[in-house]
């Protein structure tokens, strides 16, 4: 099992052209208390569970009489985080962005609350056109008790088997002896758009895959909703199964057994690509996700100049738990799983 190091020099090679970036973020913002406008009815039915991350109250305002001394809340990209952004604009109050953390529950959303939960002063963490606080945190040098502590998180995450939802079971078919696993999204996912890419980047990332390993099957891990009608992704069944390379797997299904047993990752930006080099993986994206630009990663696209050559530890113990709203025990969760 590869462990952090053992494969980021060619990686960092590859991540040596860097896009320019005009930004610098600043000191973090606080805030006595958090807003969210009248038109975030859905924020606000959640307020109670919001209070209990952050840690603050949160009132509601209306256009007329906006609540002095408040930060705007907002969830993500969403509408209530674009109205956040725009009120925030005209009022020059602090922004503060929410997202589901990266261990986000059990079940799914609508079933189970997040055990954790992302806040974002700055940006948001897939957005990489601008400044994230999870990029700040991950260039912070770590002492060597957060080493330690990053070591026994990347440890437990790997000895709990846990994914960021984790109802589904691990896939029990036979996987072929050597091959690669390429994530295919759903449409419409914002960490596609806002990660810098488009369609063309599955279409390059699948012949890439295909090209980079002649010998290895490929197998396109696609969502169930998918094949089910529900959703549209960016592969074509049809064509998939034309090729008798390529293995089309749409079944509901943890994935970290496919992780586990493959040869490399191929991502635009799901997170099965940072949860890949978790477990040691050789990863390649073709979008710019929060976890490339780090010489972690072989990377299609140039990485925002405020991106530096950071390590797993520094990667992880950011986003798992110094990005969290509220620090993440994660030795407690993860005895549910183990």
């Amino acid at each position: 099992m590869l462990m952090p190091g053992d494969f980021q020099t060619p990686a960092r090679a590859v991540n040596r052209l860097r896009a320019p970036d005009k930004y610098m973020a600043p000191p973090p913002t606080d805030a006595s208390r958090f807003a969210i406008s009248i038109a975030d009815s859905g924020l606000w039915r959640q307020r109670r569970l919001l209070e209990g991350f952050l840690g603050k109250s949160i009132v509601r305002d209306l256009p007329l009489l906006r609540a002095k001394n408040a930060a705007r809340l907002g969830w993500g990209r969403k509408p209530s985080g674009l109205r956040a952004e725009h009120i925030a604009a005209r009022t020059g109050q602090p922004v503060w962005l929410l997202e589901d953390g990266f261990l986000r529950s059990r079940n799914l959303g609508h079933i189970d609350p997040p055990l954790s939960i992302v806040v974002d002063d700055l940006g948001i963490y897939y957005d990489c056109s601008r400044p994230s606080r999870l990029e700040r945190l991950i260039c912070e040098t770590l002492t060597k008790d957060e080493e330690a502590e990053a070591r026994e998180l990347i440890l437990a995450w790997r000895r709990a088997r846990v994914s960021k939802y984790n109802f589904q079971p691990e896939y029990a078919g036979s996987l072929p002896e050597k091959y690669v696993l390429v994530v295919d999204q759903t449409r419409n996912d914002h960490s596609i758009r806002y990660g810098g890419a488009n369609a063309a980047s599955f279409d390059r990332m699948l012949k890439s895959a295909l090209s980079d390993y002649p010998d290895h099957t490929v197998i396109v891990k696609t969502h169930p909703d998918v094949l089910a009608g529900k959703k549209n992704g960016y592969f074509d069944p049809g064509i998939l199964a034309l090729s008798n390379r390529i293995q089309l797997l749409a079944e509901a299904v943890h994935p970290v057994r496919l992780i586990e047993h493959s040869d490399a990752v191929y991502a635009v930006t799901s997170q099965v690509g940072f949860e890949a080099l978790i477990w040691g993986k050789p990863v390649r994206t073709f979008g710019m996700p929060f976890y490339a630009g780090w010489g972690l990663t072989e990377d299609i696209r140039p990485a925002p100049i405020r991106r530096q050559n950071s390590t797993l530890y520094q990667l992880c113990i950011s986003a798992l738990l110094k990005y969290a709203a509220k620090k993440l025990y994660l030795e407690n969760i993860f005895n549910i799983y183990l």
